[in-house]
């Protein structure tokens, strides 16, 4: 134990999921430049991007909740693993990912397929 350190821990998980890193933050970026990207078509067509934003919230609340019962097969976790309060709230937090780039992607694409504000 006396050869590990602090730097070692960080060499290692660089080399482990640098790469990866790397990339999820990239798709972070361009996921988050399709939600501003549509609120400002939303904007720009003269309606109010909070109905949308609340639309893109509950769909990615309601796909968080549907994809819980899945997350112990990404795990590689038999399937009924989930027993506690807390296994179930830690599945629920796991899913929130995909269901946000779901929720995004409805922003988005509702921003497109949104009429203007007739003057």
């Amino acid at each position: 134990m006396d050869e590990i350190s602090i730097s070692m821990i960080v060499v290692t998980l660089w080399e482990t999921f640098g790469g990866l890193s790397v990339m999820a933050a990239i798709v972070g970026v361009v996921l988050f430049g399709m939600l501003i990207a549509g609120f400002v078509r939303v904007r720009a067509k003269g309606m109010p991007a909070s109905r949308l934003f609340r639309q893109g919230v509950l769909i990615m609340l309601v796909l968080a909740a549907v994809i819980t019962p899945f997350v112990p097969l990404w795990t590689l976790a038999p399937v009924g693993d989930l027993h506690g309060l807390v296994d179930y709230v830690f599945a629920y937090s796991i899913a929130l990912a995909p269901a946000a780039i779901f929720g995004i992607f409805w922003v988005d694409i509702r921003s497109r397929l949104q009429q203007a504000v007739p003057s």
